[in-house]
């Protein structure tokens, strides 16, 4: 168990850290894709409690998650999942999304460069620490 604690876990930050760099980077190249947008309804919204991963800590959570209505040229698209979660948010409420021009399924919330930067930036991080980890280990064993 020790082992892991000295490798695993700095290799497991490195393997996130560069996931999450990824998931950036292609929302990132992406982005450009969503170019117009529209009003959605909230329909519903999904109430489910969740227990807290961690087996040392007893919490449970209200997660809500929102579904929303939108048309394009016609076209409506009915109880879609919401990119805009709110815990805020009511059934009739109105959010703006972004939506791909070419094929209008593809939606995104508004902020879709923050959100890329920021899975950059914790990615960079992770993966750097996760590398630093792994360089303290090697340099310690000396």
């Amino acid at each position: 168990m020790n082992q892991f604690r000295k490798f695993g876990l700095p290799l497991l930050a490195i393997v996130l850290g560069v996931v999450a760099l990824i998931v950036g980077i292609r929302q990132n190249s992406t982005k450009h894709l969503y170019d117009s947008t529209v009003k959605a309804t909230i329909v519903d919204i999904e109430e489910s409690w969740e227990t807290d991963p961690d087996p040392d800590v007893d919490t449970e959570r209200l997660v809500k998650t929102a579904y929303i209505d939108y048309a394009v040229n016609g076209t409506k698209y009915e109880h879609v999942l919401c990119p805009v979660q709110d815990d805020n948010a009511k059934v009739g409420d109105t959010v703006e999304i972004l939506y791909q021009s070419s094929n209008p399924e593809k939606i995104s919330a508004p902020n879709i460069s923050t959100t890329a930067v920021v899975f950059i930036i914790v990615g960079a991080v992770v993966a750097v620490g996760g590398l630093l980890g792994l360089v303290f280990v090697f340099i310690k064993r000396r």
